[in-house]
Order: C-alpha cells, then sequence, then structure tokens
C-alpha cells in the first residue's frame, strides 16, 4: 500500500509540473510601449547550441586524430 501511494504521489506530481511546462505566454496583443520583451523568455540559446555544436565538432576532429596517429 505504502509503494502504490508513493507512486501516485509521484505520478501526481509529475503530471501537475508537465501541465504547468506546456503553457504559452499569453496573447497576440500587440505591444504597449514600444521596448517590448522578446516573446520567449529564453535569450541566448542560439550562442549555447552554437558552442555545443562546436565543442562536439572539436572532440569528433579531436577523436579522429588520436585513432589516425596510432
Amino acid at each position: 500500500m505504502h509503494r502504490f501511494l508513493m507512486r501516485l504521489l509521484f505520478f501526481s506530481v509529475l503530471f501537475l509540473a508537465v501541465a504547468n511546462l506546456s503553457a504559452q505566454p499569453g496573447g497576440g496583443r500587440p505591444c504597449p510601449k514600444p521596448p517590448c520583451p522578446p516573446p520567449v523568455p529564453i535569450t541566448g540559446i542560439e550562442y549555447l547550441v552554437g558552442l555545443g555544436g562546436l565543442y562536439g565538432v572539436r572532440r569528433l576532429l579531436k577523436s579522429k586524430n588520436k585513432t589516425n596517429h596510432r
């Protein structure tokens, strides 16, 4: 019984967290003042993705160089 209640609590919290995370910022209303905030609150994500890609390419090239020198 204890195990069932723990699982029920876990999945309830998980479901509520997912339901909250799927919310989108409201409306397509025009911005009242000219310096409007960006529509997505995450800024700079493109830099993180680009740097992650460059790091992956660097690691790939580094591993190829190690295998070629043996």
